[in-house]
């Protein structure tokens, strides 16, 4: 499994082109070679995104962000993923209008609409459930419901995201063997009294089994992820990162 960072874990560093380019720099100081682009501020122009990653040398995997974002503003996204270098479109949560029975049958249904416009770009589809997504409607898991009613769509695993809504993160991974595109490796823990998210492997992820079953399900790409942090955000992802490289040794 190919290693690296997801980008939006730096989110109020990358308003402007000098912050891109320093935290792209910094990425590289630190030995990512891959990344998943999510949260960068759209004053930073597409091809300055492409420059930064052609100079470091990291290559991107994936565009990310919510569904409804990117059904809003389709264009910038096929772009920054095409002039990227992107292979995968990853859309997030389950749209608060679609949340019926019937919104999920068309949610399917939009998804595959969007899958045929992709096509023409070369770039693939996947899906990234975040906790409140697995919430039952009617008593269907609608995360399950989605998976299960588009067996071609692929899959963004975020284990911190399942292991809020209950599910055992290797388990998860082998339940759906062979769909699993590309992972998150996230994690949390409570201090004082409130979650926090830490660096991966510091928190209160299970993490026994989980490296062997990435390997066993053949996923391609893991990324370290922290959107919010008690220390300096490019520690947290050095710290993260070796830690996934060691869990991979």
């Amino acid at each position: 499994m190919k290693t690296g960072i997801q980008v939006s874990s730096m989110k109020p560093v990358l308003t402007t082109e000098a912050e891109a380019k320093a935290a792209f720099d910094k990425m590289k100081a630190m030995g990512c070679q891959w990344v998943q682009l999510q949260w960068i501020d759209p004053a930073v122009s597409v091809d300055f995104i492409a420059d930064c990653l052609k100079e470091t040398g990291i290559r991107s995997v994936s565009v990310q962000d919510f569904y409804e974002t990117i059904r809003q503003n389709k264009e910038y996204y096929i772009e920054l993923n095409a002039k990227t270098g992107g292979e995968w479109m990853c859309v997030s949560r389950v749209p608060e209008r679609l949340k019926t029975r019937q919104g999920l049958d068309d949610y399917v249904a939009e998804l595959r609409t969007f899958q045929k416009e992709l096509d023409a770009y070369g770039q693939k589809l996947c899906f990234h459930a975040v906790g409140m997504d697995f919430a039952p409607i009617d008593g269907v898991d609608p995360v399950a419901y989605l998976l299960e009613n588009m067996p071609e769509l692929a899959i963004c695993v975020d284990f911190y995201n399942i292991r809020k809504a209950g599910h055992d993160p290797a388990a998860y991974l082998k339940r759906y063997a062979g769909r699993v595109c590309m992972v998150h490796f996230k994690d949390g823990t409570v201090i004082d009294g409130t979650e926090q998210l830490v660096p991966a492997g510091q928190g209160d992820t299970n993490w026994t089994g989980v490296a062997a079953a990435c390997a066993d399900t053949g996923v391609a790409y893991g990324f370290v992820e922290q959107e919010r942090w008690l220390k300096d955000p490019f520690e947290c992802m050095k710290e993260a990162l070796d830690w996934l490289n060691g869990q991979l040794a």
